[in-house]
């Protein structure tokens, strides 16, 4: 199975979407898009803008029911059951400057309202979190991304690109983000964290070069493969 997430930077899904579904993802989250249009079936999309959303794309082996999202959730993580080979509740993640929970902490947010959710089934928590160990607060029990990092494990969940990579987080070697597309202003924002269980069905992780997808977005794809 292969999960791929990437931040479009703003466009149609029919204009946005090639090259990365190019990379022949099973299932695949995509930030920023706008909404897909009536011949786009394969997608489930949640915004309040029609041009500026989150959008889940899955191969027909798969379904996709989008689920109400729980009252209080702030923007953008996106509960979406997902049955067919490997059944698994995916929860998409953009994740939003929100007036009360900024960022990591509207993540964090969320995370503690689908926790019985989450407890229930196997989980993918997959996206944009925009955060990084480099941004953790110095300031005991601070809601920032080292608080993210350890409720994600209190939930069984584990990053893929740090669990195959053995990277220490802040120190990540391969940037999903060139802010304002400078080369000299790499980060890694994006993730996809799964089951402790399928850690060891990891056979690849990549993050897409800085050239080949210059063109397309400030992001890179953060692809992920599990082995059947």
């Amino acid at each position: 199975m292969r999960l791929v997430t990437w931040n479009c930077c703003h466009g149609k899904v029919a204009a946005k979407s090639p090259p990365v579904l190019a990379l022949a993802p099973d299932v695949l989250v995509m930030q920023e898009c706008a909404r897909p249009g009536d011949a786009d079936g394969r997608w489930v999309w949640a915004g309040e803008n029609p041009n500026h959303g989150i959008g889940v794309w899955a191969r027909p082996e798969y379904r996709m029911e989008a689920l109400p999202p729980l009252p209080g959730v702030p923007r953008y993580a996106i509960p979406v059951q997902v049955s067919g080979p490997h059944p698994f509740l995916l929860i998409a993640v953009w994740a939003m400057n929100e007036p009360e929970h900024p960022y990591v902490r509207a993540l964090i947010r969320a995370l503690e309202l689908y926790r019985p959710w989450i407890e229930a089934q196997p989980t993918v928590v997959m996206g944009d979190f925009n955060a990084n160990a480099i941004w953790n607060r110095s300031r005991p029990g601070a809601r920032d991304h080292a608080y993210l990092v350890r409720l994600l494990g209190e939930l069984g969940l584990v990053s893929s690109y740090h669990r195959f990579t053995d990277e220490e987080f802040g120190r990540e070697t391969q940037p999903t983000l060139y802010l304002l597309r400078n080369e000299r202003k790499p980060y890694h924002i994006d993730y996809c964290y799964i089951p402790e269980a399928w850690a060891a069905s990891l056979t690849s992780v990549s993050v897409g070069g800085y050239a080949e997808w210059a063109a397309w977005s400030d992001h890179r794809p953060l692809v992920v493969d599990l082995a059947d």
